[in-house]
């Protein structure tokens, strides 16, 4: 049997085979890499909590579980709209929390419905007594490039971005810029806002992305192969 390969389509077919193998390959560290993280997430989120202004804000840890006992601000608070809970459309609201050392941290309080975004169709919620929150340590996130920009003229909020509410609401220098709250639900009484569940619900599809590169490798040499037989490239050489 001989074999008569086209220079080439070879050389680029080895070429792109060496990027598809490469990718797969990169995938799977990143699968590794993932389920660490998720596992480390995991840990610190149902660890026993830490009291936040104990926290150093110089480095927080993302996930790590708190608690936070201080006074609501309710008057700097904003929602965030675009979020869902069990399929339906409201908003997040964010509320600045004053805590007993003076500094302010702004607190995911939960979901809202469109019926209730508004302070004052849930007067239940303005709590101005003091108050204990148990919650998770949240980073600060960079915007999605389809998310639209924070429109402060119009006090629609998109993204949660500490320098945008900081600005629009005139925060002193004790607010925290190195990360915010979640305020986690109570599984007993769903109260509105409806907080965090403590599970981490972080996606980890990179077994799916390698096993597609790789199958594209192999699609690749079937393709290689096939084009070789059609064209006469496999087979006995005559004399």
């Amino acid at each position: 049997m001989g074999f008569r390969p086209a220079l080439w389509m070879t050389i680029c077919s080895l070429i792109a085979l060496v990027l598809l193998i490469a990718l797969g390959s990169w995938q799977i560290y990143r699968l590794q890499w993932k389920a660490e993280l998720i596992a480390e997430f995991e840990q610190r989120a149902h660890s026993a909590p830490q009291a936040v202004i104990a926290i150093d804000a110089n480095s927080p840890q993302r996930y790590q579980r708190v608690t936070a006992e201080g006074t609501w601000l309710h008057q700097y608070e904003v929602q965030l709209t675009g979020r869902t809970y069990e399929g339906t459309a409201g908003y997040h609201v964010i509320t600045p929390l004053e805590l007993s050392d003076g500094r302010i941290v702004l607190v995911n309080r939960g979901w809202v419905s469109q019926k209730y975004r508004t302070p004052d169709s849930r007067p239940s919620t303005l709590i101005n007594d003091l108050v204990s929150i148990d919650g998770i340590i949240r980073l600060p996130a960079q915007k999605g490039y389809f998310v639209p920009d924070n429109n402060l003229e119009k006090n629609d909020w998109f993204t949660l971005s500490i320098a945008d509410i900081a600005s629009y609401h005139s925060l002193n220098d004790q607010l925290i810029t190195s990360f915010t709250m979640d305020a986690l639900c109570d599984p007993e009484a769903k109260t509105l806002p409806i907080g965090a569940a403590v599970d981490i619900n972080l996606p980890n599809n990179h077994l799916q992305y390698a096993i597609t590169w790789y199958g594209l490798a192999l699609g690749l040499i079937g393709v290689y192969i096939a084009w070789h037989r059609a064209a006469g490239r496999f087979g006995r050489v005559k004399s």
